[in-house]
């Protein structure tokens, strides 16, 4: 049986989307809805790639392109280091989709590109780059015996039901609310929250194209927590094959001692373990982000690393500032900050 290699056309997409949907480590970021808000948020171009056997799809690998002053960096994928490693049926056709992107990664006018992997889905092999940096996840297990609200409550430790139960004196309540106020709640105290920890803000626009990009209850819900109707925290998850995205947390500063994200997580995990989904991905942190690793493992998160691998094509970008690249290649990763001689 042959195996090859081929641009994602638009006549491949079904095929795309149903060997997404049905492999054990999808992501939202696999999807094509996800590629559109790419596209609109960034304004960079797909190049994703697809590995055939006898005209079957085996294996693929989303990758986004943008143009910039100093060349094309590629990056599978942009955007807040979302996952695009290869999702493969077996290690030859993750070989393959690896040797592929290899290759685009040298052509010519590429300045840099960069492979962000799957913590669900192991490299047959480990990562091939220039430049490597590591970035810690977190997964929790969804499945097991008996009732999901008893079995997410059982997987977390003592602190973390002790936030539960903190969260439940003080009022607090928690529903879904995938309308226009849900997002609106969602976007004010996903700014605030932010603000207050001097971290990047994700914009208004993402927030309106979700609710216009993914669908409601099928590929995404936002929970908001009030006490006494003002909304005091909000989470966005993602649902892809038989995997939660925590995509978007927020909690009112103000409230935080309140612990009403606790009320969230406990609700949003427990219906998702009822709706039968296996995975619930925390995201990656630095390694030395440690309070953040502390958290999403008292959470039953069980610690997993994985790699950015970056094929660097013209070594004098390590002379530009942090900023600069920031700038010029917005929402996209160029190369470890770590790497440059201005860090």
């Amino acid at each position: 049986m042959t195996l090859q290699v081929v641009p994602l056309t638009a006549d491949r997409e079904q095929a795309y989307s149903a060997f997404v949907e049905a492999h054990p480590a999808a992501l939202i970021s696999y999807t094509l809805a996800y590629r559109d808000l790419l596209v609109e948020l960034l304004g960079c171009s797909p190049r994703y790639g697809v590995a055939l056997r006898d005209d079957v799809v085996v294996a693929v690998m989303p990758v986004m392109s943008l143009d910039g002053d100093r060349g094309l960096v590629l990056n599978a994928l942009p955007y807040f280091g979302s996952n695009g490693g290869p999702l493969a049926a077996d290690a030859a056709a993750d070989e393959a989709l690896r040797a592929w992107f290899v290759a685009e990664a040298q052509a010519e006018g590429v300045l840099a590109a960069t492979v962000i992997d799957n913590p669900l889905a192991r490299p047959s092999a480990s990562p091939t780059g220039d430049l490597c940096d590591v970035r810690v996840g977190h997964v929790t297990t969804l499945t097991g015996e008996g009732e999901p609200h008893a079995r997410i409550r059982a997987a977390i430790d003592g602190s973390a039901r002790r936030n539960v139960a903190k969260a439940q004196r003080c009022g607090t309540r928690v529903a879904v609310e995938n309308d226009q106020r849900g997002l609106d709640e969602l976007q004010s105290l996903h700014r605030r929250s932010m603000e207050a920890i001097g971290v990047q803000v994700k914009e208004p626009r993402f927030f309106a194209a979700v609710a216009r990009i993914f669908r409601s209850g099928t590929d995404f819900d936002v929970y908001v927590a009030r006490i006494e109707e003002e909304a005091v925290a909000a989470l966005l998850v993602f649902y892809c094959g038989r995997t939660v995205d925590y995509y978007v947390p927020a909690v009112d500063p103000e409230y935080r001692s309140e612990q009403p994200m606790a009320a969230i997580l406990v609700q949003a995990m427990s219906d998702a373990a009822g709706r039968g989904f296996a995975h619930w991905n925390w995201g990656g942190s630095w390694p030395s982000n440690e309070s953040l690793q502390r958290f999403k493992a008292k959470w039953g998160g069980v610690r997993c690393e994985y790699g950015y691998a970056t094929t660097l094509n013209d070594r004098d970008v390590l002379d530009a500032r942090p900023e600069d690249l920031l700038a010029a290649y917005p929402g996209f990763f160029v190369v470890p900050f770590s790497y440059l001689a201005t860090a």
